[in-house]
C-alpha cells in the first residue's frame, strides 16, 4: 500500500485502486500489438492517478480551507476525501463537493491546451496526455452527473436537504437507470454496469427509508 504525504494531506493509495485502472487500461488498450498494449495500459494507470488524485485534492484543500482535519484515500473506482461528519454547512458541503470536479476539468483543459500548442517529442508522451486529458475530462464530468454517490448526487443532496432526502435518492436512481439503459445502447457496458450499481445501492437506501 503506498502512503505519501502533500500539501499536508496524508494520502493512501490502497492496492484494488492500481487493480482497477489496470483493468480499464487494459480493456481500453485492446486493439494495440502486444508490447505496446501493455505500455499502453502503464500509461493510462499513470495518467489516472495523476488525474483522479488532483480531483481528490481539489476536495481535500477545500476541506483544509474549513480548517477541518482531512485525508485522501484512492480506492477501488475513484477515491475519497475524508472530513469530520456534520460540521459543513450545506453551502460547504457543495462547494467541497464541487471543488474536485472542477478543478480536474481545468486540469484536463489545461493540459489539453498545452498540449494543442506543443510539439510531443515522441508518441509515448502523446499516448499519456491523451489518456491524462480523456481521464481528466471524462472522470469530471462523469461524476458531476446527479447520481449518488457520485459528486453530482452529493451535491444534489446538498441542495435539496436532509429534509427531501427521499426526492435526492429517487432523482438519482432514475438517473442512474436513465444513464445504465443509454450506456448498453450506445455500446458503453462499462457505463451501464457502473450505472446499474448504483441504481440498485440507490434502490435499496430507498427501500431502508420507507
Amino acid at each position: 500500500m503506498l502512503e505519501f504525504t502533500l500539501f499536508r494531506i496524508p494520502i493512501r493509495v490502497e492496492p484494488v485502486f492500481w487493480i482497477t485502472l489496470g483493468l480499464i487500461g487494459f480493456m481500453s488498450s485492446q486493439g494495440l500489438p502486444g508490447d505496446a498494449m501493455l505500455l499502453g495500459t502503464a500509461l493510462f494507470v499513470m495518467a489516472g492517478f495523476i488525474s483522479i488524485l488532483i480531483h481528490e485534492l481539489g476536495h481535500a484543500l477545500m476541506i483544509k480551507k474549513y480548517k477541518l482535519p482531512t485525508e485522501i484515500v484512492l480506492s477501488s473506482f475513484g477515491g475519497y476525501a475524508t472530513h469530520p461528519a456534520g460540521i459543513l454547512t450545506r453551502m460547504q458541503s457543495f462547494l467541497v463537493t464541487l471543488a474536485g470536479p472542477a478543478i480536474q476539468l481545468a486540469f484536463g483543459f489545461t493540459v489539453f491546451f498545452i498540449a494543442s500548442n506543443v510539439k510531443l517529442p515522441n508518441s509515448m508522451i502523446t499516448m499519456f496526455i491523451g489518456n491524462l486529458i480523456w481521464v481528466s475530462v471524462a472522470w469530471a464530468i462523469l461524476n458531476c452527473v446527479p447520481v449518488l454517490p457520485l459528486d453530482g448526487g452529493r451535491m444534489l443532496e446538498a441542495v435539496l436537504g436532509p429534509r427531501k432526502i427521499k426526492l435526492t435518492i429517487t432523482i438519482s436512481m432514475l438517473v442512474a437507470v436513465t444513464a445504465c439503459v443509454f450506456g448498453f445502447l450506445k455500446g458503453q457496458p462499462f457505463l451501464g454496469v457502473f450505472m446499474a450499481m448504483f441504481a440498485f445501492q440507490n434502490y435499496q437506501a430507498l427501500e431502508r427509508l420507507k
